[in-house]
This record gives structure tokens, sequence and C-alpha cells, in this order.
């Protein structure tokens, strides 16, 4: 509200706004369809009253939500001032300030990623059957704020095999059948958005400018460049979080070949960013800390508690020293500080 005050408008929720406006002019015939996505913030744009500050309000209480969620699953697996520490890095990060305020489909996007995620390592690793319907539905719904769902659900089944290993020992069935739960749903509102798309304006998929910074399949400087540009920015998102690098330690003590999996998502991440998907450095690193509290949480260390707050603290440390890149970050900071 204080930006807001100041008179910084931030234009992922601008372009939200602009997008509801598109999808209102069709009218009835829904002919505006193609600009609706994605469908719940623009629908939410639709119907809040207050316009971007509106929106801006509703991003702080997702963020608290997110918050409340990484917490509740911290709590009880490591000691307090761990959890203290690795929730830091959220809280206080002048960066993270800026996305639980300003972010709306990333951080919801995000959230439901993190926690298809914790579905996925119940179902996955200790066959839970209920963390494999969380997952799938997780997944689906995240579809609505991000299309990057569909690489991380593409990363999740990748992932199958190499945490499901001790239990499934290689059982094919199983493997296809736990990828199966987890992409159906998916799917399912996959096709259904392009199917409305398509009754309704006679294209597919319709315009894929869905947030600042995204050309998707446009390829700006060409494909081996942009493929450079791609694996450089992933690589310096992941420098900027050590405690991923923590988790995938943590892991590796345990089950070596999911700890080596966990270059599956930086992957993800540099392919997203080639194929033109907008993830900025903030959204990265949100995403990318994220992943590694639920997968401290799922892998409970007993002895590598130091490390983990060594970790975050440095983080923290980092973020403030070297912030992510972003512009839009830059310019909401300049403007609040």
């Amino acid at each position: 509200m204080w930006a807001h005050h100041l008179g910084f408008v931030n234009p992922e929720l601008a372009l939200l706004e602009h997008r509801a406006d598109l999808a209102r002019a069709g009218g009835p015939e829904l002919r505006g369809l193609s600009f609706a996505y994605p469908p719940l913030p623009v629908l939410l744009a639709l119907v809040l009253p207050g316009g971007t500050l509106a929106l801006a309000v509703v991003t702080c209480l997702c963020s608290g939500i997110t918050l409340e969620y990484v917490a509740e699953r911290l709590l009880g697996r490591v000691s307090l001032v761990t959890t203290v520490a690795l929730g830091a890095t959220f809280v206080a990060v002048p960066a993270m300030w800026y996305a639980a305020s300003q972010l709306l489909a990333p951080v919801l996007a995000l959230t439901l990623l993190a926690i298809a995620l914790d579905g996925f390592v119940r179902f996955a690793v200790y066959g839970q059957t209920e963390g494999g319907f969380i997952a799938g539905i997780a997944l689906a719904l995240s579809f609505c704020f991000d299309p990057g769902a569909l690489m991380y659900g593409a990363v999740m089944c990748a992932f199958v095999p190499l945490v499901s290993h001790n239990r499934y020992h290689d059982d094919r069935a199983a493997t296809m059948g736990i990828a199966a739960v987890l992409l159906f749903p998916l799917v399912a509102i996959t096709a259904s958005w392009l199917f409305l798309v398509w009754k309704f304006t006679g294209t597919v998929p319709g315009s894929l400018d869905y947030q600042v910074g995204a050309h998707v399949f446009a390829f700006p400087g060409g494909v081996a460049s942009r493929l450079t540009g791609a694996v450089t920015a992933a690589a310096t998102d992941l420098a900027h979080v050590p405690v991923y690098l923590a988790a995938a330690v943590l892991l590796f003590r345990r089950q070596r070949a999911a700890a080596v999996g966990l270059l599956l998502p930086v992957a993800a991440l540099a392919a997203a960013l080639w194929l033109g998907f907008a993830y900025s450095a903030v959204t990265a690193y949100f995403m990318l800390t994220l992943l590694a509290l639920i997968i401290i949480a799922n892998s409970p260390p007993r002895r590598f508690q130091l490390v983990l707050v060594i970790a975050a603290l440095g983080q923290v440390a980092l973020a403030i020293a070297w912030p992510p890149a972003a512009p839009q970050f830059t310019t909401w900071l300049h403007t609040v500080l």
C-alpha cells in the first residue's frame, strides 16, 4: 500500500488489469477469452474493485498463507532456530518483500508448485495416495496461474524413478501409475482451457503474452544465443540460493539418485527461460528457495541443522549484498526506500 501511495504501479498487475479489460470487451460471446490467461488472476482482476491495489493486497494475503504453510511443514521436523533461519530467507530479503506484494500470478503458481512437490514426495517416496491426489490437483491449479506448470509436471515425472526406487524397485507399472496420477489433472485442465479458447475464439492457444517479459517460442536474438543466456541466467539464479545447495547435500547423504535429480528443476528453469516463459531472477529465487525448504521439511536432518542455519543466514546476507537483478524490483526498491 505504501508503494501504491508513492505512485508505483507494477507492470505485472497492470497487465492483468489490461487483459481483464480485453476479456471483458469480448462481450457475452466470450470472444476475448484468448486474452484471459492466466484465468484465475484475470478473473480476480475482473471481479475485484480497486484495480492494482486490490490485486497487491490479495498477493500479500496469499504470500502470508505460503509462509504459514512452509513454517508448518518445518516446525517439528527441524529445530525452532533452524526454522527461523530458513524462514529469514523469505521475510528478511527485500526481493521477497517485492514478490510478496507485487507478483500475484508467480507467487500463487509457485506456492501451488511447493504443495505439489510436498504431495509428490509423500506419494512417490512414502506411498501415501492422498499425497498423489494433492500433487496432481495442485499442479493443475498452478497451470491456471503459470504455463510453466506443464514443464514442472514433466520434471516430477522424470523424478519418479529416482525417488521411488527403494520402494518400488524399478517397477515400471508403479512408475507409470505415479506419473499418471500426477499428470492427469494437469493434462485435463490444459486440454479444457485450449478447447474453450478454440471454441469461443477460433484460435489456439490464444495470446501468449501472459506476463511482462514473456515471449514464448519467439527466441529473440536467435535460438543458440538464447540458450546460452538461459543457462547462464539459471546458473546465476542458483548461485543466489545456497539453501538449495545445502538441501541437495542433505538429500545426497540419504539418497544419491534423488539428490542428482535436484538438477532437474534448475534444468527446467533454464529450459523455461530459453523457451520464453517469464521467470525473473526474483521469481527464480522464490521458486528455488521454496523447493529447498519443502525438500528439507520432507528429509529432516539430525546433525545437519547448523549447516542449514549457516546456509540460510549466508543466503540472506547474499540477497542483500547481491540482490536478484530484476528491473521492476529495482524500481520498486528505489520508490519504497
